[in-house]
């Protein structure tokens, strides 16, 4: 049976080949070497991220993938990597197989979803009707890119912004970023424009060798090439970083025009640019509010950031900033101070968009350089951020995933 799955004509040879992919070393040895039965040559990668990093994306291929991961975290593969190369094919292998399992997958774009327990000539010919159908998409799929248009979505820029200091507003930044990058296979970075007390490479255990500094030093000959040169690389969550400088004195020499500039240029190039700002409305932080699809506007569950955070909507009025674009973060939410989440709202005549609890792991996470959503993401704090990425997505629109 398995010979008769291998002939002349097989369509597998139109495409890219066969890839696995699994987070377990051996579940990733074990499928590569059933899989080889059909055709030499199989690639296995630990991650989505990495098989994109490695192949090539005019060249579709099949892509296997493991039952390490959840049915639903595979799903959420799947669906990223069908928007970034739709020309690909998909077969989930999983533990068990139920009806909602495979009715999901089939939603998300997967051609096939095999048991573990099947037999050999199963998986190989969901492998083939999957090269099959790429066969079919294959004109679409090589298609050269195509020049970036007016018209064509680009990346979102996510401004966190706060009036007062020590309310988390970093730590807030750091984490959606890390969990944006986490829910997509396109790029995302993370812009430090805090230019005086910039601290995000720290809470990310990354030293900054290159900075924004160099980018604006780079004048005219600043393009994506050499500002994707800068930037630094979380290799946990394959999130990108854009560092404040570090010497002192260095900020002065960055303007408003100077950051819109960055701005543009990652946008172009990214799905999603974060930017954590000071704690003031200098023109850097105008810059990064004004160029901002969504805003978001972090204050606790106190008075004086109640305060501050109301005075700073009132600026964002009178700078003609639109509110619509404004999202309320309530950061330690569940602080017993005598102030509710109603108070807040009313305070802010905003509805909450988010509440982030208060919990020690966050403290902890700074001390050690790793995010929440990455060291403790179980915990509510995590969730929470992680549902706000996922809001975020959701209102954004799909990137062309030619122009990544």
């Amino acid at each position: 049976m398995t010979e008769a799955l291998v002939d002349d004509h097989d369509p597998i040879e139109a495409s890219g080949g066969i890839s696995v992919v699994d987070a377990d070393e051996l579940v990733r040895s074990v499928l590569s070497e059933h899989v080889g039965v059909l055709r030499s040559g199989v690639v296995a990668f630990e991650s989505v991220a990495k098989y994109c990093e490695a192949t090539d994306p005019l060249r579709p291929g099949v892509v296997v993938f493991g039952p390490s991961d959840s049915p639903d975290a595979i799903i959420a593969s799947v669906e990223a990597l069908a928007a970034f190369r739709p020309g690909c094919g998909a077969v989930m292998v999983v533990h068990e197989l139920t009806a909602r399992v495979l009715q999901a997958a089939l939603r998300a774009g997967v051609d096939d979803v095999v048991a573990a327990s099947a037999e050999d000539e199963e998986l190989l010919a969901a492998i083939s009707r999957a090269s099959a159908r790429i066969e079919a998409r294959v004109p679409v799929a090589v298609a050269p890119p195509v020049a970036s248009t007016p018209d064509t979505a680009q990346g979102r820029v996510i401004t966190v912004f706060c009036t007062k200091g020590g309310a988390g507003k970093s730590v807030v930044a750091t984490n959606l970023a890390v969990a944006l990058a986490r829910r997509t296979i396109q790029p995302v970075v993370l812009v430090d424009a805090d230019l005086q007390f910039g601290d995000v490479a720290l809470m990310l255990q990354l030293q900054p060798v290159h900075t924004i500094s160099e980018a604006v030093h780079a004048g005219e000959r600043l393009d994506g090439t050499l500002l994707e040169s800068l930037l630094l690389r979380d290799q946990g969550s394959g999130l990108y970083v854009l560092a404040a400088p570090t010497e002192s004195g260095a900020a002065d020499a960055i303007g408003r025009d100077d950051l819109i500039r960055v701005l543009d240029i990652l946008r172009q190039r990214c799905a999603y640019v974060v930017v954590d700002t000071s704690s003031n409305f200098a023109e850097i932080s105008l810059a990064a509010l004004e160029a901002a699809d969504d805003i978001l506007v972090l204050a606790g569950l106190d008075v004086m950031s109640l305060k501050s955070a109301r005075v700073g909507l009132q600026t964002m009025r009178v700078l003609d900033i639109p509110v619509s674009r404004v999202r309320f973060v309530l950061n330690r939410a569940n602080t017993r101070v005598g102030l509710t989440e109603t108070d807040a709202e009313r305070a802010l005549q905003l509805k909450i968009d988010t509440a982030l609890p208060s919990d020690i792991v966050v403290a902890e996470s700074v001390n050690r350089g790793v995010p929440v959503v990455s060291s403790a993401p179980r915990t509510k704090f995590a969730r929470s951020i992680d549902d706000l990425a996922g809001r975020l997505m959701a209102a954004a629109p799909v990137m062309d995933p030619q122009e990544s």
